[in-house]
């Protein structure tokens, strides 16, 4: 049983079955079940002000075991030079002699290089994400950070898991990380928030399953063996148009700066939407007041991260990228993290193999942004 898919979560089975209802189609809903996911949307709660450790977080700093020092990437004088000469298009002589840069960064004798530190990106409390799913570790911390290192060059994601018994010290108490923004900015989350997860379900674009995803044109046949050829034929064709048949969802009446919005002012799908907070105009557009109703619960919409979700791509799926890159079938590949990153809405996508987190093994990650 596939732990991962939302028709094998209890807790999902109305949710699949309002999200299926939209097929005519019994055959092409039992395809599409094959891409829904037993996810878990992540909300902004409060400001992060550090008094608790551990706590589910976006953004900040992490709370990390005694005895772990703050993740960073090593670069070497050279490379380091190269990148300051490639950023203000000088030569390194040019850099050497007129760019005090070595001053901002730590040097470390032992390994020759530049102690460059990781981005930090969130932290998931696992016992308090247990209830919502199975694939996760049953307890302990996952913290996800991010190479900030030449940002122009391939993604590299880390994730670290941090056992429930370890004594943890408190993010406030680190200091804060030192970047240079001329080799490696750190805009996206100065911010921090504390997260609380809600159940849901995230079926992958279907545009997507298509001659350029091979591994999502298998997955589809797998649910159409039994079917004589026509007809699976006929079901792969309405694949093609299904997104005509798909009622759109109430989020896709806003902008994604809209979206954020509603994160960011720690609304939560499912709570109920006071007058008072209806009544503030300060940040609300003229389509927020249109379209929240007061007293009412707040329609489901997406949360600013997301746990066991797809990759999205106008060309090949990210998982694509991530089995050419790790190895493997791209179908064995999931987005064990996504994140809204930066301004632009962009979304950032820590890829993991099923065996790997089957084995709580967190050292072989991809990470991609949609596009």
């Amino acid at each position: 049983m596939d732990m991962l898919l939302a028709e094998n979560s209890p807790i999902r089975q109305q949710l699949l079955e309002q999200k299926l209802a939209q097929f005519k189609d019994p055959k092409l809903a039992n395809v599409l079940s094959a891409f829904i996911r037993s996810s878990v949307d992540l909300y902004p709660c409060a400001d992060e002000d550090y008094a608790q450790l551990g706590n589910s977080r976006l953004g900040g700093l992490p709370d990390l075991p005694v005895g772990m020092d703050y993740p960073v990437t090593l670069v070497g004088r050279l490379e380091m030079l190269d990148a300051y000469a490639e950023e203000f298009d000088h030569t390194r002589e040019y850099i050497e002699e007129h760019y005090c840069w070595s001053q901002d960064w730590d040097w470390d004798e032992a390994a020759q290089a530049f102690r460059v530190p990781m981005q930090f990106i969130a932290q998931l409390n696992c016992s308090d994400l247990k209830a919502f799913q199975s694939y996760l570790p049953r307890e302990g911390r996952l913290l996800f950070f991010l190479e900030r290192w030449r940002f122009s060059e391939m993604l590299r994601g880390h994730v670290y898991y941090v056992a429930e018994d370890l004594l943890l010290k408190s993010g406030k108490a680190i200091a804060e990380p030192k970047f240079d923004d001329a080799v490696c900015a750190n805009y996206e989350y100065e911010a921090a928030y504390q997260l609380q997860g809600i159940a849901s379900i995230k079926m992958i674009a279907t545009d997507m399953i298509n001659s350029d995803n091979p591994h999502l044109l298998k997955l589809a046949k797998a649910r159409l063996q039994a079917l004589p050829e026509p007809q699976q034929a006929m079901v792969l064709e309405a694949l093609a148009v299904v997104d005509d048949e798909l009622v759109p969802e109430w989020q896709d009446q806003l902008k994604g700066y809209e979206l954020i919005q509603l994160n960011e002012h720690g609304f939560i799908p499912g709570q109920i939407l006071t007058q008072s907070q209806w009544a503030n105009t300060d940040w609300q557009s003229s389509n927020f007041r249109a379209l929240l109703v007061p007293e009412q619960p707040l329609p489901y919409y997406n949360g600013i991260a997301s746990i066991n979700g797809h990759g999205d791509s106008r060309y090949k799926a990210p998982e694509l990228h991530a089995a050419a890159e790790l190895g493997g079938n791209a179908e064995d590949y999931l987005v064990l993290f996504k994140a809204v990153y930066s301004e632009h809405s962009m979304q950032l996508n820590f890829i993991i193999h099923r065996d790997d987190l089957a084995l709580g093994k967190f050292d072989r990650i991809y990470c991609i942004y949609d596009n």
